[in-house]
């Protein structure tokens, strides 16, 4: 039935509660299983702690050193949180052969979406903090982007135990 399971993480607790439940899917039908985790760009960070104005404010290039190093400790972050995930994974009876990992910059809901078409996943498995009314429109929601703008997979949204 599935084929490509993609399991979005960002390293937070909640997040890892998606791992059992994409081994015991891969384990009963043989899928293989992208490991995906989205973090910061350059653009983004700048972007957000510069104060917005009508004229364009030229970045420092402390501000793109701090922004470049942000970064690079995300993505040292994210490939440790990928590395545990993959062992867990392993250990969970899944083949090495059959996991792959991304580690992705951009805004996470998109790119979650972006990578299901680009990967040809046909299941997501995502975590999802459960929020409603208000906190959902204060805060959004990922899980529920991805559900609404992924047509051509499944989407599994684990809420926190």
């Amino acid at each position: 039935m599935y084929q490509r399971i993609l399991l979005p993480l960002d390293g937070s607790d909640l997040s890892h509660q998606t791992i059992p439940h994409a081994i015991a899917i891969a384990t009963g039908i043989g899928a293989a299983i992208t490991l995906f985790q989205v973090i910061n760009s350059v653009a983004l960070i700048i972007s957000e702690t510069t104060a917005a104005s009508i004229e364009p404010i030229p970045s420092s290039e402390l501000t793109a050193e701090i922004a470049e190093s942000a970064v690079e400790a995300q993505r040292q972050a994210a490939q440790a949180n990928l590395e545990a995930a993959t062992a867990q994974i392993i250990a969970g009876g899944i083949d090495a052969a059959l996991i792959t990992t991304e580690i992705i910059e951009g805004n996470a809901s998109q790119t979650i979406v972006e990578a299901v078409e680009r990967l040809g996943c046909d299941l997501v498995i995502i975590a999802s903090h459960g929020r409603s009314g208000i906190k959902r429109a204060l805060f959004g929601s990922v899980a529920d982007h991805v559900a609404r703008n992924t047509p051509n997979a499944a989407v599994l949204m684990i809420r926190p135990r």
